[in-house]
């Protein structure tokens, strides 16, 4: 299954562009990796102009580190742009292993990469693309809600049913709290998504650290929650998300 998803992305006429880039940007900055969204779009047939990259800075070239805004609070230190042959490209400067960030991809269907030794993908990503699924490998905030939605409206993909519980549950909550516009167009965004055998607005959310913790890397207190979800529809716009 994992080989067959790999062949068709490596036929797909947008893949040239992939090795390419990966030369000029690991001669540049050092030994980077190429992952996520570009390769998948790769499988689905579909346009892209954006290339994450990501690079542990003891592999950065010197000359870049001078430039580093690092940040103390997260293994992302920072993040460096470019622009090559019309692709936006973004270089994520971590402080651990590449292949462990990428296996914590929120999305588990992106958990794909190419560097000096080809192209590579999870099982886990193989699955879920093998079966036309979203499901949350890492649930960092309710951020992730957005990108999921994001994901399935471009790739007609399916949500699981595990993660559209805890994304009702998130929005019903929501519905009691913070209401901005935009929240409730995002609302409605993702009404065909949701399960029809969990009404949204009718359930009720769990306070339990350990109900959280099964999909968390940490377990934010339900104000931080709503804090965070206030300041994140505050910042972000709508534009950017759909």
């Amino acid at each position: 299954m994992k080989t067959t998803i790999m062949q068709i992305i490596k036929t797909n006429e947008r893949y040239s562009v992939i090795p390419e880039l990966y030369e000029i940007l690991s001669n540049k900055y050092g030994k980077l990796t190429i992952a996520g969204g570009c390769l998948i779009d790769c499988y689905y047939n579909k346009d892209f102009y954006d290339v994450d990259c990501f690079i542990n800075i003891n592999d950065l070239k010197d000359e870049w580190k001078q430039q580093l805004k690092i940040r103390k609070d997260t293994h992302i230190l920072d993040v460096l742009r470019d622009n090559i042959n019309g692709f936006d490209i973004d270089i994520v400067v971590i402080d651990y292993s590449v292949a462990k960030h990428i296996r914590r991809f929120d999305q588990c269907f992106k958990q794909a990469w190419y560097d000096h030794k080809g192209l590579h993908m999870t099982n886990r990503a193989a699955k879920d693309i093998a079966e036309n699924r979203i499901t949350i490998g890492v649930l960092n905030g309710p951020a992730i809600y957005f990108r999921v939605i994001r994901s399935a409206r471009k790739y007609n993909m399916t949500i699981a049913d595990e993660d559209l519980f805890l994304m009702e549950n998130f929005m019903s909550t929501l519905d009691k709290f913070i209401l901005p516009k935009k929240y409730q167009q995002m609302k409605r965004e993702f009404m065909p998504y949701k399960n029809p055998n969990q009404p949204l607005g009718k359930l009720v959310y769990s306070y339990s650290k350990n109900y959280w913790n099964h999909k968390c890397i940490y377990c934010p207190s339900w104000t931080a929650l709503r804090k965070a979800t206030a300041l994140y529809m505050r910042l972000i716009d709508w534009k950017h998300i759909r």
